[in-house]
């Protein structure tokens, strides 16, 4: 780029220092850091990204200063839920910057929490600025979903799945408790797990294709339900044993509804993989003709990291991509 996006990094995490250590290898420079109360809070983001150190330390995003950030966007990652990062987003928009999050409901938030999604676009619009989500969404969940369907002439349903390791998700043991390893179907049920609020995120996946593609959204609806396995495992990570019949991970199942009539369903597992297992995504279109499309990958942290920090310059300019079709394709059937 002839000129260089100023970073800010909202959220130095596992993410934050991703974006940070790509950032700098790109020869970008980082404005100011933010973070939760806590450890990071006073240390230099470079040491805390394992770089040299930059002379930009973490501050405490509650009780910071925002009002003269020289800088173009805010990179935040901090939480999948729009909800949970709504100050962040609103503290960097208020701010004047452009915001791109790694979260799972600000790819399509209208369909996760639309009054706050209305506030967020009036927010950037005020101030001449946008908001995106982005990461490995973008590439296997979006515009996978959306490219499967492109030698469609008609439509009957679309067909997506993934399987994301359970261990690569989690950073400490006590974290395999919200995904249910370990537990029995029962205490899986009697900890709530069923209700897990996460489910909402992928159906607004599925709605985030089908608009794209020219339909109306009816109806939606989740659920979530234990995975389990016939064999005994072994999580080596952490040194954790599951007996055969107990919970290697969860289930998040949605169904979309629209009003042209065309389906939609998910089913994304994170659990524990075999060994003869990749973390994978899964498209098809059930139309004609009919379509299938998987994604592997080998890193999926450094390629969601990697997806989000190869939009920014798009956003800082401001280019937003079209849909590869605003067609209704319906209208072909």
């Amino acid at each position: 780029m002839e000129n260089k996006p100023r970073i800010v990094i909202y959220g130095a995490g596992q993410y934050g220092q991703y974006i940070s250590r790509f950032a700098i290898e790109s020869g970008w420079s980082i404005v100011a850091a933010y973070n939760r109360a806590g450890d990071k809070v006073g240390k230099d983001l470079g040491e805390l990204a394992g770089i040299e150190k930059l002379g930009v330390v973490v501050q405490n995003c509650d009780t910071a200063d925002y009002s003269n950030l020289e800088a173009d966007i805010g990179v935040v990652t901090a939480t999948n839920s729009l909800h949970m990062n709504a100050d962040a987003h609103q503290r960097m928009l208020g701010a004047g910057l452009n915001v791109i999050c790694h979260g799972a409901e600000s790819y399509y938030p209208f369909g996760c929490n639309r009054e706050l999604a209305l506030e967020l676009d009036a927010l950037a619009k005020k101030n001449n600025v946008t908001f995106t989500g982005g990461g490995i969404w973008d590439m296997s969940r979006i515009w996978a979903g959306i490219l499967v369907a492109g030698p469609c002439t008609s439509i009957e349903s679309l067909f997506h799945s993934s399987i994301t390791c359970a261990e690569a998700q989690t950073g400490h043991k006590e974290q395999l408790k919200m995904l249910g390893i370990g537990y029995s179907v029962q205490e899986f049920m009697e900890q709530g797990l069923d209700k897990s609020p996460f489910a909402i995120m992928y159906s607004s996946l599925l709605e985030h294709v089908l608009v794209a593609l020219g339909y109306r959204i009816k109806n939606s609806t989740q659920y979530v339900e234990p995975v389990v396995f016939e064999q005994p495992v072994k999580l080596k990570k952490f040194d954790v044993r599951v007996p055969a019949g107990d919970c290697v991970g969860i289930r998040f199942v949605s169904e979309t509804e629209t009003e042209e009539g065309v389906t939609a369903r998910y089913e994304g597992d994170v659990r524990f993989l075999r060994e003869d297992e990749t973390e994978h995504m899964f498209w098809e279109v059930d139309g004609m003709p009919t379509t299938r499309l998987r994604t592997e990958r080998d890193n999926s942290d450094h390629a969601t990291a990697a997806c989000l920090f190869n939009r920014i310059p798009d956003v800082v300019a401001q280019i937003i991509p079209l849909p590869l079709s605003q067609v209704n394709l319906q209208s072909f059937s």
